[in-house]
Formats: C-alpha cells, structure tokens, sequence
C-alpha cells in the first residue's frame, strides 16, 4: 500500500532493528495525512494562516486543513539529512541514513548538585559543568544545556546559556529560545565563533529549537513566530511534539503516533513554505501516563517502543530525526536509571535513530546530573560496539592464522592478534572487570567510580578557550541581551 508521491526509503536507511513494518508504516503515515486533512490543525498565528492559505490550505474555524498533495510535497523538498560540524570547521555529525548520535537535553528546572547530591534549583554553572563534561565524554556528541537557569532574568536565561556551551565545549551545539530576541543574540554569537554569518550558515556548527506544538494538534502564535525565525536564520531546526499516552494523546500507541506525526508535518511544511529545502529534525517523544500518579513515565518499554517506531517513520520519509535516551525516572543516579537508561540506549542504537537527546535527565525530566551524563557515556559505547557489528573478509575469518596455530594451540601472542584486538574490543572506563583480589583492594562500587570519574573531568577537563576577540563579542551581545530587559 505505497503512498502515491513518497518514495519509501524504510530499507534503504533502515537500521538493524525494525520495530513496525513497511506497510505499518505506510497505515501510520496516511492516518496522520488523514488528520491534516479532514480534523487539520489549529494554527494561531495570522502570518502562518496566511502563508499556508496562499500554499492551498483552507480555514475551518480555528483549524487549517492540510491537502495531502502539499504535505507530500513538502516532506519531498525537506534535505535528507541535517548536518553539524564542530567549532574547528569539522564535520561532527550527519543525521540521516541509519547514524545515531548522543547529546544532552535541556531545561530542566532541578539538578541534583555533584558536591552534595541534594535537589536543588537549576543554575549557570549547572550548563557550564554540563558542557564541560559533554565535551569530555567521547560518545556524547552534540551539546544542549541540561538546566534551566534560574540564577538570572528568565528572558535571557537561553542566551546565557548559550554563551556558557559555547565557551566550554567545541562540539556542536543546539540552543533554544524563550523569544525570538534571544534565538536572534544566540545566532549573532554563533556567527561571532564562525566569523561571519555567512560563515556560520556554510557550516554551523548549532542548530536551533524554537518548542514544541502544544499536543494535541495546535501551533501556538509564540512557537511560530520562533520556528519562523528559526528557518529563515538558515540554521538547522529543530521540531518536536509529546505524546503522552492517554492523556494529551490517545491511549493506543498508533493513534498517538498518528497525532503526534501529524503535528511534527505541519512543522515541516511551514518549514518548507519559509525557506524551502531547509534542514529539519523532527521526533515524538511517546510517553506513558502512569495512571497510578499520572506522570508521565520515561523509564517505560513503551517510550522505548515508542522511539524505535518513530525512527521506522522518519527512515521511510527520509528526514531526520530527534530521539530521545538516557533519561531516567529515578531521582538518583542509580540502579534503576543503569536500567532505564540501556533500554532506552540499545533501543536507539539498534533502531538507527539520529539526533538522541536527554542524555542527562533524571525524575522524568525534572532534573539534571553529572554522573548521569557519565554513566550515559559508558552505556553507549557499549552500545555502538554491538551496532558496529564485524567484518568478514580473508584477514578476520583468520584461516592462516587457525591453521597455524593448530589444534590445542593458543592465539594470545600471535600477531594477529595484536594487530586486531584494539579495533575488536570495546574498552570500558567505568564496568569493572578486575579479578576480586584486585578490586576489593578499593572495593569501589559503580556509583563511586562515576563520581570519581566525573570528579576528574570537573578538575582537568576544559575546552580550547576562544581567541580574546570573540570572547569579547560575546561579552558585548551578553550585554546588550542584559540591556533590554532593564
């Protein structure tokens, strides 16, 4: 049951696990066409009508309907993959295909502080520490702040956070706006470390989240006016929705999925009405409602699920994604966020999901934490070793070298074997695998030698500091942001 218009690329960007099959797939894609067609989405902002109603749409009442036809040929003009670099000019990331990458999450208005391990309110040094360690941790790689602020005027809290990743990390970054003011200082900085806006545009090194649609099936008149600066910065975008299961979305996981890709089309046809061709990554975050509390649970084998299928949609359209992993419900660093935290992670790996937020979140994306970002770190090394998969070829199937060797032989110093083990193993810097007379020397717990580690990173690790100039520039915009709001 092909989708006349799209071409399926389920098996040409497929990763190694398929949670939902071709034609599962098509059934959720022509239900959310369905949605955008006959129920339609309320849009609150008059330039977002307008422009839609110049591309086709038609008003009923407060809500636009979509024709099929433009959906179609907007996910068609959308680019294929979203690509960052690092602050050297460096292709970090390309999100497309069946890659997958890891970064932290933002906003969350608690951390649990590393020194005292209490709860406490979000602050500055919350997002320096976070960038510090992000920047540290080989398998983290794309930057968000972690934290809320709350140690500075709310207006500007996303442009001071911005100014502290952006001097304590060179990988890439992703910044949010509380208005479009701080997206446009966020960019100026950006364009500041790149030279130009030019630049900056040639190869960014940030993408940028204006929020969410509020589920179900609304545009609000602030998130438009942010998604349309967005675009037109020529900057990478960044569009997400919350599918909380039963609540804000139906219970079932397809009707969820159904709503929920429906509201993150219409982002990409705005997207692709502003400036066509642009760059954007779009997830669903699909979350149980525990209806014993009714939380929101992201420690769940539905989120898990959930994730997996999204990663199947966005393969078969060929647009990028936005996942989510590494967040946990636990209030601590502990058992149950290492369980969480790998299902969530395996889940992501195996399913080729691209841009995987969150990675540091704990309490259901309450709080934030250090040790999380670490531990996060660990697990997904682990679980790109699985996904890396091996190599079969006359060297690797080792023939010569059995033969040699010979029946009750043994292969430790062959060379061989020194020639491949580094590229065959995967190396933990966390997982204990010390024989028990060696280990009960310190007898360190897991928990411990996260805070070690993550302790170490805070005393020794820090990025290449920008040159004095740009410091400068940044300072000044910093400065300005501070003047505006006085």
């Amino acid at each position: 049951m092909a989708i006349e218009g799209l071409k399926s690329y389920y098996q040409i960007n497929g990763g190694l696990f398929h949670a939902v099959s071709e034609v599962e797939c098509e059934r959720i894609i022509n239900a959310a066409l369905t949605i955008m067609e006959t129920t339609g989405l309320e849009v609150q902002h008059e330039r977002a009508v307008a422009l839609l109603d110049k591309a086709g749409c038609r008003k009923e009442g407060k809500t636009v309907i979509f024709p099929r036809n433009l959906v179609i040929r907007c996910i068609n003009s959308a680019a294929p993959e979203l690509v960052l670099y690092d602050r050297f000019g460096n292709v970090a990331l390309r999100a497309g295909g069946s890659n997958t990458y890891y970064g932290l999450g933002p906003t969350n208005p608690f951390f649990n502080d590393f020194e005292t391990g209490r709860r406490r309110e979000a602050v500055r040094r919350d997002v320096t520490y976070s960038a510090r360690v992000a920047d540290a941790c080989p398998n983290i790689d794309f930057v968000m702040g972690l934290a809320q602020i709350s140690d500075c005027p709310v207006p500007i809290s996303d442009v001071v956070e911005m100014y502290e990743m952006l001097t304590n990390t060179v990988k890439p970054v992703i910044g949010w706006g509380v208005g479009v003011e701080g997206l446009r200082e966020q960019v100026e900085m950006c364009s500041a470390i790149a030279g130009s806006r030019k630049d900056l545009i040639d190869k960014p090194f940030a993408a940028l989240f204006p929020g969410c649609p509020v589920t179900p099936l609304i545009i609000p008149h602030l998130i438009y006016e942010k998604l349309e600066y967005c675009v037109q910065s020529g900057l990478p975008v960044i569009w997400m929705s919350g599918a909380q299961l039963g609540s804000v979305a139906p219970v079932t996981m397809a009707g969820a999925l159904a709503s929920g890709l429906a509201e993150m089309l219409a982002g990409v046809v705005l997207s692709q009405l502003i400036r066509e061709g642009c760059s954007i990554a779009c997830g669903m975050v699909v979350l149980t409602v525990d209806m014993s509390t009714t939380h929101s649970a992201y420690g769940s084998p539905e989120h898990c699920l959930g994730e997996s299928i999204v990663a199947d949609l966005f393969h078969y359209l060929n647009l990028p994604s936005m996942q989510t992993g590494g967040v946990t419900d636990s209030k601590l660093v502990d058992e149950q966020a290492a369980i969480e935290t790998s299902m969530q992670i395996i889940m992501n790996s195996l399913s080729g999901g691209h841009l995987v937020h969150d990675v540091g979140f704990l309490d259901g994306a309450m709080s934030g934490a250090l040790e999380q970002i670490v531990m996060s770190d660990e697990i997904i090394g682990f679980a790109r070793r699985i996904t890396k998969g091996m190599k079969i070829n006359r060297d690797t199937l080792a023939l010569d070298v059995i033969h040699e060797v010979g029946p009750g032989g043994e292969f430790l110093t062959h060379e061989h074997t020194f020639e491949h083990f580094r590229e065959e193993f995967w190396f933990p810097t966390l997982i204990d695998r010390q024989l028990y007379s060696s280990w009960s020397k310190t007898s360190l717990d897991m928990r411990s030698r996260i805070h070690n580690k993550t302790a170490g990173i805070l005393a020794e690790h820090r990025a290449p500091a920008l040159p004095e100039e740009v410091m400068e520039q940044l300072n000044y915009i910093l400065e300005q942001a501070q003047t505006r709001i006085q």
